[in-house]
């Protein structure tokens, strides 16, 4: 790792930073490290102006030089972004022209050594039928949904060169490719297979402030808390404190900070995993419930939930399945034997659950009954339904009231997700968008409109 830095600095004359400033965070050299030394599956999530493109730039170049001949695919979201990346490489290629070989075109470029690098806008015909060794995206939140399928099978390993695909990209889109990506890679228990994610933000690769700038006349100050004075990094300190002035704290955060989507866009901004995950147990004596929100293309989802005596509503676990008729759902969750045989006090579901199918003749709710599943129900408003949910996540006054255990892995998510639309003009999205994390959500409204609207009491089922 030490010759491979020293390399790029004299090769390239270009310092990169080393050394990560915050915790949990890495350097963008732990980048070229794992990508040039490990050559396994990267995910890149770094800051506006924080060097992904230049850096895969470099990358590129490297495995081109040192893992060649191979050939290389780099895909930009859009492009203006592959023109981007490709417009480093030959810059970089123009102070070692003898490299290269054959006619340089804007797409393409070739090394003596038989590498072959392509760079491309992101698209089918750009990948189907491609099986090269590495595989680049730049800024993935810009890729079509079926683009990016297709891009997981077109690597191949070769010799020595083993077939991998780096992602590398902000994360600015609520519910985006990145954002699931990132998940992803945060919950995975083998850290071994899938995506690696390296991560940095402003203050990894800001420069290092010098002694004269005092922090008490700084408007990066309450970001910083002085950890600048420490940095090594190559993003200007003015241009940092311009971009600051001139932005929302939600995109200063989300762009520069890494810290997640924009919260502005989210249903549940208050949702924190600290706060509101922790490993509960089930208690014979509290009631269990369950909740249910109906599908069939989309996934059906149920949540065990339980009440306790202070009126806490505790999420124990979660099923969700898509594909499958009700009555074989109705089997799988009387079998749940998670909480051994208890009794369920009520199953509250959908009330668009009591409309019959045209095919079967009966109701989601009648099916369910028949398999030993009585349910009950009450019309809301989905605004209705958010409202409780935000007043047990974040209570005016006194503790949250509502805690998921960390098995429910996609109702987690679905909070973290969560967002609305777009507003176009001066309309005002007040409803979030149905795409996936809804069902979640939605089965635990049902259980709030029925059980922890206001003025019902929670204590109603003796303990």
């Amino acid at each position: 790792p030490e010759e491979l830095h020293r390399f790029v600095k004299d090769f390239f004359g270009v310092h990169v930073p080393s050394r990560p400033i915050c915790p949990h965070h890495n350097a963008p050299m732990d980048y070229l490290r794992a990508s040039f030394l490990e050559q396994r599956d990267l995910l890149v999530w770094a800051n506006r102006g924080g060097g992904k493109t230049y850096l895969a730039a470099i990358g590129t170049l490297l495995d081109a030089m040192f893992h060649g001949p191979s050939q290389i695919l780099v895909l930009g979201g859009s492009f203006d972004q592959s023109d981007r990346l490709a417009e480093y490489i030959r810059e970089m290629l123009l102070l070692h022209p003898d490299l290269l070989a054959g006619k340089t075109t804007r797409t393409r470029l070739q090394l003596k050594g038989g590498s072959d690098i392509r760079m491309l806008a992101q698209s089918q015909r750009a990948v189907r039928g491609r099986h090269v060794q590495k595989i680049r995206c730049d800024e993935v939140d810009l890729f079509d949904a079926e683009v990016w399928r297709a891009v997981q099978f077109s690597t191949r390993s070769k010799k020595s060169v083993r077939g991998s695909i780096e992602v590398l990209s902000t994360l600015h889109r609520s519910n985006g490719l990145m954002q699931t990506l990132v998940h992803q890679a945060m919950q995975a228990e083998d850290t071994s297979a899938g995506y690696h994610l390296i991560r940095w933000c402003l203050w990894d690769v800001i420069e290092r402030c010098p002694s004269w700038r005092k922090c008490s006349r700084c408007l990066l100050a309450d970001d910083c808390n002085g950890v600048a004075r420490e940095a090594e990094g190559f993003f200007s300190i003015e241009d940092a404190i311009t971009i600051k002035a001139r932005s929302s704290r939600a995109s200063w955060e989300t762009e520069m900070l890494c810290k997640g989507v924009r919260s502005d866009e989210m249903v549940f901004p208050e949702f924190d995993l600290a706060r509101h995950v922790k490993p509960i147990e089930y208690v014979r004596d509290w009631p269990l419930f369950r909740a249910i929100d109906f599908g069939y293309r989309s996934p059906l989802v149920c949540l065990w939930i339980q009440l306790t005596p202070d009126g806490r509503v505790n999420v124990l676990d979660e099923y969700v399945r898509a594909g499958l008729p009700i009555a074989q759902h109705a089997v799988t969750i009387l079998n749940h034997g998670r909480f051994g045989p208890c009794p369920v006090a009520m199953t509250y579901v959908d009330p668009a659950g009591r409309q019959k199918e045209s095919t079967s003749g009966a109701a989601c709710t009648e099916i369910l009954a028949a398999a030993g599943i009585p349910t009950a129900c009450r019309g809301s408003t989905i605004v209705e339904g958010m409202e409780l949910l935000r007043s047990a996540l974040a209570p005016a006054a006194g503790e949250t009231t509502l805690i998921i255990h960390g098995r429910c892995r996609k109702l987690i998510k679905a909070f973290q997700t969560y967002h609305y639309g777009q507003s176009r003009g001066p309309a005002i999205v007040e409803l979030p968008v149905k795409d996936g994390p809804d069902h979640l959500i939605d089965a635990l409204r049902y259980f709030f409109v029925n059980r922890c609207r206001p003025g019902f009491n929670t204590r109603r089922v003796s303990y």
